[in-house]
């Protein structure tokens, strides 16, 4: 059968519909309704036809620009991670351009030192978004210009991604402290296995809140942010020890305040710098990650050490 006797089946079959529906209907009626309904099918169809041929069986190379330029005309934060084998956010940035070659980035927030060196894979977590391929929260791209090698330090720039993942978020989850209040901390730059301290009684070098022990500055000091994983503080800049560097161990004694007992408990732990940074005019940002945490020897008082 061809394609006119195909059209001229389909309008007798219409035809027959139509009597059926209509049969007050001259012929001539039918005939043209007929056609019309037969005319319009057509059309839907080509319509049908059309879109499916446009559609791509799968995301088009522009999908290199489409999420980075999603990202930055949301305004969305991405994270960036410190390094390949290191999953802790360095630095939170905002996409300020998004081409299919170069990703223009300006920092927002330091958490950590970005360990990642131009030339290298960088990658880059955000808040997760629907593709035609399933959900994504991260793209990996290559590190064109650092804040530190670069021409502004405040700014990253990344060749165009390479790939999009669906990774799990940060271990530990960061809480602001927006009451100083109910947290106190005792700090020591030293390591519990090499110094002779006996913390339990020692004066901090750094204190925050009631373990002011160097007059009105400490009481400046304050804790950021805490998680499972450590915490930030804000410090004073001449209480910071001269021999306080990144990776420097420290020794600290946090107490919280348990809110059903009424009462602040203490909790030891072992750690080391992870970052300094310029913080709020005349104040350091120490970043702290916690490698140890310790219990109290009811007999002998002293402190028993078990690694994170």
């Amino acid at each position: 059968m061809n394609l006119q006797e195909l059209l001229s089946s389909a309008e007798e079959q219409f035809e027959r519909l139509i009597a059926l529906l209509l049969p007050d209907a001259s012929p001539d009626q039918l005939r043209m309704i007929g056609g019309t309904l037969l005319g319009l099918s057509a059309l839907i169809l080509l319509f049908i036809g059309l879109r499916l041929l446009r559609r791509p069986r799968h995301n088009p190379p522009s999908t290199r620009t489409g999420i980075p330029r999603t990202l930055q005309h949301k305004g969305a934060v991405v994270d960036m991670l410190a390094g390949p084998d290191d999953e802790s956010v360095a630095v939170r940035c905002v996409i300020t351009a998004a081409k299919s070659n170069k990703i223009q980035c300006e920092i927002i927030e330091r958490l950590d030192v970005l360990r990642t060196k131009p030339g290298h894979d960088l990658v880059c977590v955000f808040a997760p978004m629907k593709t035609r391929k399933g959900r994504i929260n991260s793209f990996t791209a290559t590190l064109m210009e650092s804040d530190r090698a670069g021409r502004e330090t405040d700014r990253l720039v990344l060749a165009g991604p390479t790939d999009y993942a669906l990774i799990p978020r940060r271990k530990h989850q960061r809480k602001r402290v927006a009451d100083q209040q109910f947290i106190r901390v005792k700090l020591w730059t030293a390591s519990p296995q090499d110094s002779d301290l006996t913390f339990e009684d020692a004066a901090p070098q750094i204190g925050v809140n009631s373990f002011a022990t160097d007059g009105p500055g400490q009481g400046a000091n304050a804790v950021i942010n805490i998680s499972d994983g450590g915490l930030g503080l804000s410090v004073l800049n001449r209480l910071v020890p001269e021999t306080c560097t990144v990776s420097t161990p420290v020794v600290i004694n946090l107490f919280m305040f348990n809110f059903r007992e009424k009462t602040f408990k203490p909790y030891w732990y072992a750690g080391e710098v992870r970052t300094l940074e310029d913080g709020r005019p005349g104040f350091t940002r120490m970043g702290i990650a916690f490698t140890a945490t310790a219990r109290a020897d009811g007999d002998s008082g002293r402190l028993h050490w078990i690694a994170l």
